[in-house]
C-alpha cells in the first residue's frame, strides 16, 4: 500500500510556479510529480484566493496613528459633553434654589 507524499507549502509553491512561469502544462507537472490534475487546480485556486490576503498589507504603523487620533478625537468630544451638561446641572440647581413656588 502506497503512502500519499504530503508536500510542504513550499513545495507546491515551486511547482506551482513551473505553471504558472515557465509556462508548462498542467499534465505535464501533474505526470513529472506523480499527482491527479484536479490538485494542481485545487493547489492554484488556493493560491490565488489566499494572495488576496498578501495584497492587504495593514501597516500598523498608519493604522495605529489613526487610530490614537480617533480616540484622542472622542475623548474631546466626551470632555465637550461633560462640560455642557455639568454647566445645565450648575444651572438647574441655580434654578431650583431661587424658585419660589410663585408663577
Amino acid at each position: 500500500m502506497d503512502k500519499r507524499k504530503r508536500y510542504t507549502p513550499e513545495e507546491k509553491i515551486k511547482i506551482l510556479r513551473e505553471i504558472l512561469e515557465d509556462g508548462k502544462s498542467i499534465s505535464q507537472i501533474a505526470e513529472k510529480y506523480g499527482l491527479h490534475p484536479n490538485n494542481l487546480f485545487k493547489w492554484r485556486k488556493q493560491l490565488f484566493e489566499g494572495g488576496i490576503k498578501t495584497f492587504e498589507i495593514k501597516r500598523d504603523d498608519i493604522s495605529g496613528k489613526a487610530e490614537g487620533r480617533k480616540i484622542n478625537f472622542l475623548e474631546e468630544k466626551i470632555r465637550q459633553k461633560d462640560e455642557v451638561i455639568a454647566e445645565l446641572a450648575a444651572e438647574l440647581l441655580d434654578l431650583k434654589k431661587n424658585y419660589s413656588g410663585r408663577i
